[in-house]
């Protein structure tokens, strides 16, 4: 199939991008900055007519809407990233008849978390939706995997001696391997999958929870270390971080970001094994990986 992949320039979306090239299918990159002659450039902030997309998508026979961002910013506002110009590109495919979407959401975009990465997310879920086309909307927990900018940033903390975590870590997650999400994508494009219409929403969760300290800590002992000594964040620093972080989009925290983590990321993965035909991988063995 001819597979419109737009934010393929990210983790998430060069991560998929790979698996749907493995699985034999042809992959036009939607990105910012083209590179290859077959790249479509996309302007994720401006693009937010339908008459900019319909030409987009001459022979497309799915999209892959894998655009994302993790902080709201005027350079990068959430309101056209995540749901005005993804609206435009979701009718502009129902127009012009496009088997399939595959939307990119999060876990808990619909347990009413008021922060503008989730009610975005939940905002775009919900007009793809209502539109008269085949669609799946996949809704990961923390992705982990190695090239990943958090992933990173947390095994850089599993070498410290000493942590400060808000909560102490004690936020329950799911965290589920990109490759697993990745390969998951290429399930719901295999051969096979476009009869009956799909239409459902899948939680995509690893094998078990875990909090975020026992996390850090597991990558820690799995490098046969022992683990960082984890304090809880005083109450007064964490609002000075939460409100430096508002301020600098730059920083990897804010108070958006600090409230979903509160909220914790847990949830049903039956569907997700189901579609994967096996367990999900498991964040205890990460670093065994080849």
């Amino acid at each position: 199939m001819n597979i419109l992949l737009c934010g393929a320039s990210g983790f998430v979306g060069s991560h998929i991008g790979t698996a749907l090239l493995r699985a034999g299918h042809k992959v036009i990159l939607g990105v910012r900055h083209p590179r290859g002659p077959g790249d479509i450039a996309i302007d994720y902030l401006n693009d937010t007519g339908i008459e900019t997309w319909v030409p987009r998508l001459a022979g497309i026979d799915v999209i892959v809407n894998a655009v994302g961002v993790l902080r709201d910013s005027r350079s990068q506002p959430m309101a056209r990233v995540h749901d005005a110009v993804p609206r435009a590109l979701f009718a502009a495919a129902a127009q012009c008849g496009v088997k399939r979407i595959v939307q990119i959401s999060a876990l808990g975009a619909d347990k009413g978390i008021g922060t503008p990465y989730m009610q975005t997310k939940q905002a775009a879920d919900d007009f793809l939706q209502t539109l008269d086309l085949d669609w799946a909307i996949l809704r990961p927990s923390m992705i982990y995997g190695r090239d990943g900018a958090g992933t990173r940033m947390f095994m850089l903390l599993s070498r410290m001696p000493m942590v400060v975590l808000p909560e102490g870590g004690s936020q329950m997650l799911q965290p589920v391997h990109i490759e697993d999400l990745a390969q998951a994508v290429a399930a719901l494009l295999a051969p096979g999958t476009a009869s009956p219409p799909l239409r459902r929403i899948i939680e995509c969760v690893g094998a078990e929870t875990v909090t975020l300290a026992g996390l850090i800590s597991s990558y820690s002992t799995q490098r046969g270390s022992k683990p960082p000594w984890i304090i809880a964040m005083p109450r007064m620093l964490l609002h000075t971080v939460a409100w430096l972080g508002d301020r600098i989009p730059s920083l990897p925290v804010g108070s958006d970001t600090l409230a979903m983590l509160a909220a914790g990321s847990t949830g049903n993965g039956d569907k997700f094994a189901a579609l994967l035909g096996r367990a999900p991988l498991s964040y205890r063995e990460f670093l065994k990986e080849r």
